[in-house]
């Protein structure tokens, strides 16, 4: 089920169904017709609602975009074992997989430049997972640093951009093949390097 940052007032419940109908109208015109071309108008339509309703959801293109191909449901944010280097892997992966994903690199660009232009919308974006997202890390590292594994002075936040960054930039500019071997191991010896104590 698809959740959204909106608040519902009083009156008649939101169907999910049209959530996800929208959710899903929204993937398939990314991946055929690309962010620019793709309007709330086409969206309503391959959902079987109206423009009123997906605005109700969703005031803006960017958000009703970001929230179908970055959902914050599904599997843990950060990985839960007793094994740092196996857990920081895991997100090296789950990042790739991610960024390339059909949906994800139609939207990034179009994406990207519409948050330019509106500084404020990407925390408040960004806010649906990456807070959960950076408590979680920051209990895992903390436990890290207990068990003597990492350094106490990691930072989070700072993990979190390093390991987004590389991945989103390796999958725009590196070959598919290259990502599932060399890259992550040589980038996970530089992220170990980097907060082992």
């Amino acid at each position: 089920m698809v959740s959204t940052t909106l608040t519902v007032g009083a009156g008649r419940p939101r169907d999910p169904r049209i959530d996800e109908a929208v959710v899903a109208a929204v993937v398939e015109l990314l991946c055929e017709v690309g962010y620019q071309r793709l309007s709330i108008a086409a969206v309503a339509a391959r959902a079987g609602t109206t423009k009123p309703a997906v605005y109700r959801r969703w005031p803006t293109k960017a958000q009703l975009v970001h929230e179908a191909v970055f959902p914050a449901e599904g599997r843990p944010l950060v990985p839960e074992t007793d094994d740092l280097a196996a857990d920081l892997r895991s997100m090296l992966t789950d990042g790739i997989a991610l960024f390339s994903r059909p949906e994800v690199r139609a939207a990034a660009p179009g994406l990207l430049a519409d948050l330019a232009q509106d500084p404020g919308a990407h925390p408040r974006l960004l806010a649906r997972f990456t807070s959960p997202m950076f408590d979680q890390l920051q209990g895992r590292l903390e436990r890290a640093a207990a068990a003597h594994q990492v350094r106490p002075d990691v930072d989070a936040r700072l993990l979190v951009d390093v390991i987004g960054g590389s991945t989103f930039m390796a999958v725009l500019t590196r070959d598919r093949a290259e990502l599932e071997g060399p890259w992550v191991d040589q980038t996970l010896a530089l992220l170990l390097a980097g907060v082992q104590a």
